[in-house]
């Protein structure tokens, strides 16, 4: 089995000293967190293949930090776990559509984890801030187009921009975002086209950054 590493939110007790020898067990590397508030304080640059929430922690986390906890959930394979201490199992109700269907975490690891890319919290939120942003697409002409916009998403993996001009899904671009103290044109690629006038969304275009300096990742999570 590839190399998995795994993030445990779950507060300190029973349960959690439970779930520790099981991963000690399964031979992965992993850490620990009391709650969903402190991960991006404290791993938001470590790359993970899956989480595992204990269910009791997040029954009792605040409102902010479920809405946290759905985001994993969004982008990652996440177990959600309860340790009976009666019997000494450990149960598990995957969630999310990169988490499987097996309920035992031997499996979540094995089958799951360790086949799912690594990848940093980094991005897992996104700022509604407006930042203002030049677009830059080179044509095969030769012709260098720039075009101002601003932001109504923006993450360390990408964001949304508002458009009018014509993209295609795949197109290559840089961008440059003024708020940032590192100027450093970003090269992306676009995922998403919505064409203005075809319906009553947002013109714009929905792109996923490829090159992010260490620097601008850390201005951007600033700017959230």
């Amino acid at each position: 089995m590839s190399a998995v590493r795994i993030l445990l939110v779950c507060m300190q007790g029973q349960s959690r000293e439970a779930y520790i020898k099981a991963l000690d067990e399964l031979n992965v590397e992993y850490d620990v967190v009391d709650n969903f508030g402190d991960t991006f304080k404290k791993f938001n640059k470590i790359s993970y293949n899956g989480f595992l929430f204990d269910v009791a922690t997040v029954v009792r986390a605040k409102a902010k930090d479920k809405a946290e906890a759905n985001l994993f959930i969004e982008r990652f394979p996440v177990l959600r776990v309860n340790y009976r201490a009666s019997d000494e199992v450990i149960r598990g109700i995957p969630v999310g559509k990169f988490s499987g269907e097996s309920k035992l975490l031997e499996d979540f690891v094995r089958k799951v984890c360790s086949v799912f890319p690594a990848r940093s919290l980094r991005g897992s939120r996104t700022s509604s801030r407006v930042l203002n942003v030049l677009l830059r697409k080179e044509y095969s002409s030769g012709f260098i187009s720039i075009e101002k916009s601003v932001t109504f998403d923006i993450s360390e993996e990408g964001g949304f921009f508002f458009s009018v001009k014509k993209w295609e899904e795949g197109d290559p671009l840089s961008v440059v975002v003024k708020e940032l103290a590192d100027r450093t044109p970003i090269l992306s690629i676009v995922r998403k086209v919505q064409v203005w006038g075809e319906t009553d969304r947002l013109p714009g275009i929905e792109v996923r950054f490829l090159n992010l300096t260490e620097a601008q990742a850390d201005q951007i999570e600033e700017l959230m």
